[in-house]
């Protein structure tokens, strides 16, 4: 039984090593692409300074739509698969994955994301890991169950995404299958450590926050404390966005493909305005990390990519919510600094940075203790995570009681679905 445990870990490992890299790098190449064209750039005239605004988006965002509709109607998919599937699935004895519609929804979670679409990345990748799981559950029959495949897939593809094997393992624990186990922990462990390592071997070290500047924790830790609770208002707010612009969407009696058409016109519109909200937005998390934006940009940022987040989503467009939140918890944590300062207190802008990340996409996921460990592994600094700690416990206190436990419990229970309930 150890050895299957250990090769069920290795194979699960470097499978998600290459997948989630190739995923990842797939969508930075072909946003890359898309940012740097300039045969649809026109000027706006001397009149409002000569400014110079480019299609791109646009045209993007309506050929994603077109591909996702063919992705539909090849995969036969009537609604997108994420992780409340996969918390669903590790919870229950008698229910598999649907693994046709898992693949469809990764790949329109892929295109998306790369025509622009404000989505992450992160959520179908860990529905991909589960996904993978559930079938490997099936074709090898039951000499181990399906919680440890699909916790395998989850934790490799959040240790290969993040280079974050430790969080990786207690994510799959925390987020999705709620219950720790010497039989379960083995070869998650060890799926986790392989993807990371083969990840780091094959791809190279990608820590984007790392070198961090030091900060003094004690001047830190009193605002982290304080600022929490804002952050889980916030992390509130944006999940009633998500939940309300699918229900408001459900009204208006548009067909899918009229919706994806609509969603693409108005991202791409916001998108030739303010490029920051489209795609991942990785780049602009790193300037605000840098503090290179100014309070108003960041305000409006924040704001606009709450809001662009749920349109995309509403309107059919597929992928993470967790990549929007750690943008939007960015653009709060610098938002706050910006403030502080104007008031004449000093502090720390990358680990208020740091702090919002960790706080709104821990209370957006459901999982404090996972959120503070990507940012220790992410920024390699012991004393930004214990700071990101008290931001974090905070944050999900206020937005367990405004809004859930998480997105995903939430959306479960719009199903008819309690996990509360436990396993069965």
């Amino acid at each position: 039984m150890l050895v299957y445990l250990i090769i069920t870990g290795v194979g699960f490992g470097l499978l998600m090593a290459f997948v989630t890299n190739g995923f990842v790098i797939g969508v930075g190449k072909i946003t890359q692409m898309r940012e740097a064209l300039t045969w649809f750039q026109f000027s706006l005239g001397d009149s409002v300074g000569d400014s110079m605004l480019s299609l791109t988006p646009l045209l993007a965002m309506l050929v994603a739509a077109v591909l996702i509709i063919i992705i539909r109607r090849v995969f036969s998919i009537s609604r997108w698969h994420g992780p409340g599937d996969s918390i669903y699935a590790a919870h229950r004895t008698d229910n598999e994955l649907d693994v046709k519609a898992g693949f469809g929804s990764t790949l329109a979670a892929f295109v998306s994301a790369s025509g622009g679409a404000s989505v992450g990345q992160y959520g179908p990748l860990v529905h991909f890991g589960a996904t993978i799981g559930s079938f490997a559950r099936q074709i090898t029959g039951g000499r181990l169950t399906t919680d440890i495949f699909i916790g395998c897939g989850v934790a490799s593809a959040i240790a290969a995404g993040f280079n974050a094997p430790v969080a990786g393992v207690v994510f799959a624990h925390e987020a999705i299958l709620r219950h720790f186990s010497v039989r379960t922990v083995t070869p998650i462990a060890i799926a986790s450590i392989t993807s990371a390592g083969m990840s780091k071997w094959i791809f190279g070290d990608s820590r984007a926050f790392a070198g961090v500047p030091d900060i003094n924790l004690v001047e830190v830790l009193p605002i982290a404390l304080i600022a929490g609770p804002i952050f889980g208002i916030i992390a509130a707010l944006y999940m009633m966005g998500l939940r309300h612009g699918i229900r408001l969407v459900g009204k208006t009696g548009l067909t899918p493909s009229q919706l994806l058409f609509l969603g693409a016109i108005l991202t791409g519109l916001v998108g030739m305005v303010l490029p920051q909200i489209l795609g991942l937005g990785t780049g602009v998390v790193l300037d605000m990390l840098n503090m290179e934006l100014g309070l108003a940009m960041l305000l409006t940022i924040l704001v606009a990519k709450a809001v662009m987040t749920a349109l995309c989503l509403s309107m059919g467009f597929f992928g993470g919510i967790f990549s929007p939140a750690l943008f939007i918890g960015a653009a709060a944590g610098a938002s706050i600094q910006k403030l502080l300062a104007g008031m004449g207190i000093m502090v720390s802008g990358p680990v208020m940075v740091v702090c919002g990340m960790a706080a709104v996409a821990s209370a957006v996921i459901g999982a404090p203790v996972s959120g503070v460990l990507i940012m220790l592994e992410m920024t390699m600094n012991y004393d930004y995570a214990l700071a990101a700690m008290l931001s974090v416990v905070t944050a999900a206190l206020v937005s367990h009681h405004i809004y859930s436990h998480s997105f995903f419990d939430k959306q479960l229970l719009d199903r008819g679905i309690d996990i509360s309930q436990g396993r069965g």
